[in-house]
């Protein structure tokens, strides 16, 4: 259905409110140090790669050793804007107004898609909810991968509708470039482009060889840094950070003992991260050993680590960022219009109350997109199943609230599917008493 001139003002409209209110956050609040832990590491890779050509977390001073410890997604968008602005304040500011505009563009991504999906009505509940919502307007504000995760997530979405839309092969490769660009951005979203297009070449026979192209289009380049990855030296790799999110997130005590080892240096919390790190070169040093120790230690207290991990999916798509500051805030950071006396605060607050209403919608939505025979788009099959793989491998590595913030407009357009559902069942309720 064509869009009305009513309709695309309104999208215009939230999509413009969602970047006033990103550049307002990034030009007013003040991260205290920004480049710390991840957003160090990000920013060594960058300059690693302008001065030296190698992807290497080296700090620079240092001869840099090539590594795969990080993807290389996030630091390949800081190394763009390091070359257009300079590596010092002009950079910084720079990339914060950049990922405030991606992230208003992801806004409106979500709007057109659910316009599409759901009808204009689901459109506006979306694109508001996004619009507002708290940890994607802190997120922007920190040199970290999220925002542009999240765009591209939500760009590869609009992509694989379009190419289902009209068919052509062309746009099935580009929507599978850009979801293996979101891939090289964070690469637990491989397993869901896998899946997603071994699916729906069975389960859409007649368009097969276009699925084999969006799937090959997505894991070249994949594979091409998994092969670059497979002929370094023995040094930091991705299996490493695999393991060290696996002992973290084994561990039930891991946020408040890294906030309070931090904070307070307090001698309990750090013997629990020296344990913890002990754990780790274990399973570095010896896999088999490494993983018999850890499950002992949940043996010891089997009910305490199922009860632990049962309730992981609530902490990932939940409020508080666990590994920063809690609340929405990832480093410590003053002056923001989200935590003040205006109505930036306000729209905060009401976000923080409707979030349990939000997940539980969307939880309805995905057991709605599951069971009811309907001819649901791919591409919105597409987002479920990130939500759902995403949760697992979480579930199974280190959990945290900033984790899921590149997928919350898909937690947002599995609401309005539960919206839309129960609209639509009053509705004949009332027409066939």
């Amino acid at each position: 259905m064509p869009w009305t001139k009513r309709q695309i003002l309104a999208a215009a409209a939230i999509a413009l409110v969602a970047l006033i209110v990103r550049i307002a956050y990034v030009h007013t609040a003040v991260v205290d140090h920004p480049l710390r832990g991840d957003t160090l590491q990000y920013f060594a890779y960058a300059l690693n790669l302008i001065d030296h050509h190698v992807f290497s977390l080296v700090p620079p001073g240092a001869v840099p050793t090539p590594d795969s410890f990080r993807d290389p997604g996030y630091p390949v968008f800081l190394a763009l804007l390091i070359k257009g602005f300079g590596r010092h304040q002009a950079f910084y500011s720079a990339t914060l107004d950049v990922q405030a505009g991606l992230a208003a563009l992801t806004v409106l991504i979500y709007i057109v898609l659910a316009r599409r999906w759901l009808g204009m009505g689901i459109a506006l509940f979306v694109g508001i909810g996004l619009a507002l919502w708290p940890h994607a307007i802190t997120l922007a504000g920190y040199v970290l991968s999220e925002t542009l995760m999240g765009f591209l997530v939500a760009a590869g979405l609009l992509l694989t509708q379009a190419a289902t839309d009209r068919r052509r092969p062309v746009l099935f490769a580009i929507a599978g470039i850009v979801l293996g660009l979101a891939t090289l951005t964070n690469a637990t979203f491989a397993p869901v482009v896998l899946l997603f297009a071994g699916v729906a070449m069975w389960k859409d026979l007649p368009s097969r060889r276009s699925w084999a192209v969006l799937l090959v289009a997505s894991l070249l380049p994949v594979a091409a840094w998994g092969v670059r990855g497979a002929m370094l030296p023995p040094g930091q790799s991705a299996g490493d950070r695999i393991a060290i999110n696996l002992i973290q997130g084994s561990w039930p005590e891991y946020h408040d003992a890294w906030r309070s080892s931090l904070e307070r240096g307090d001698a309990k919390s750090i013997s629990t991260i020296q344990r913890m790190d002990a754990e780790y070169q274990l399973v570095k040093r010896d896999l088999p050993q490494g993983l018999d120790a850890l499950a002992q230690r949940m043996r010891s207290e089997p009910w305490r680590y199922m009860s632990w991990y049962a309730g992981k999916p609530v902490e990932l798509w939940g409020w508080s960022i666990g590994v920063g500051m809690g609340d929405i805030y990832v480093f410590p950071t003053y002056n923001s219009p989200l935590s003040g006396n205006g109505i930036l605060r306000v729209t905060t607050d009401i976000m923080f109350f409707a979030s349990p209403l939000v997940l539980g919608l969307a939880t309805v939505g995905l057991i709605i997109l599951l069971t009811r025979r309907r001819a649901w788009p791919p591409a919105l099959w597409l987002g479920a199943l990130a939500v759902c793989v995403i949760t697992a491998i979480f579930t199974a590595l280190q959990c945290d609230a900033r984790y899921a913030v590149p997928y919350r407009g898909i937690e947002w357009m599995l609401a309005g599917v539960a919206l839309h559902t129960l609209v639509t069942l009053r509705r004949r309720a009332v027409t066939h008493p």
